[in-house]
């Protein structure tokens, strides 16, 4: 099994718990997986993004903190960041653009329906955020963590139209990628030149 060969070495820092466990094993994985095959970083950071774009899936999965870890293993690895950017920028896209659907379909029954009704309060942060900001807000929105996966699908709710939301969206994905992949990646080939 392919699993066998990436079963990580018992850490006495990360053996704390079992969420802690959980996390290092996946970041051990993707390390492994992002230096055995350069190519899967495009996959891979298409679905951290995703996940960390699309609402009510962003809470469970640490997604900044992994794409920040690609991006350092592709810097210290010498291997091309961009197949992980574009990734990224594809999976957020993809993310915010399902939120935003959400939104423009249901309107406000949202708040009243599981599992959205146990983000009551976030969701209201987040419209008063974009009743705030307008189409401004898709794009710091998604520099904000609380309120990456909220502010689209509020969005929807207030019936942005279309080609303004997908815009802010698309160029602020495009840079955050950036940001949470490539630099990174050079920070990590300028401070740990070695090969790992």
């Amino acid at each position: 099994m392919a699993w066998a060969r990436f079963r990580p070495k018992p850490d006495k820092n990360w053996d704390k718990g079992v969420f802690h466990g959980l996390f290092h094993d996946l970041f051990l994985l993707v390390r492994a997986t992002a230096q055995a095959h350069p190519f899967w970083c495009l996959p891979i950071a298409a679905a951290i993004a995703f996940s960390e774009s699309f609402v009510g899936v962003s809470i469970l999965i640490p997604g900044t903190a992994l794409l920040l870890a690609l991006g350092s293993v592709a810097g210290a690895s010498h291997i091309p960041v961009w197949p992980a950017v574009l990734g990224a920028t594809l999976g957020s896209i993809a993310g915010d653009w399902i939120s935003y659907w959400i939104g423009l379909h249901y309107h406000h029954q949202i708040l009243h329906t599981w599992p959205f009704r146990r983000f009551e309060a976030q969701i209201e942060k987040g419209l008063h955020f974009f009743h705030k900001w307008g189409t401004a807000a898709i794009f710091l929105g998604r520099f904000t963590g609380p309120l990456r996966a909220t502010v689209p699908l509020v969005a929807g709710m207030s019936e942005l139209e279309f080609w303004p939301f997908q815009i802010a969206n698309a160029v602020s994905a495009l840079i955050w990628a950036y940001v949470l992949l490539a630099l990174p990646a050079l920070a990590t080939q300028i401070l740990v030149p070695i090969n790992l």
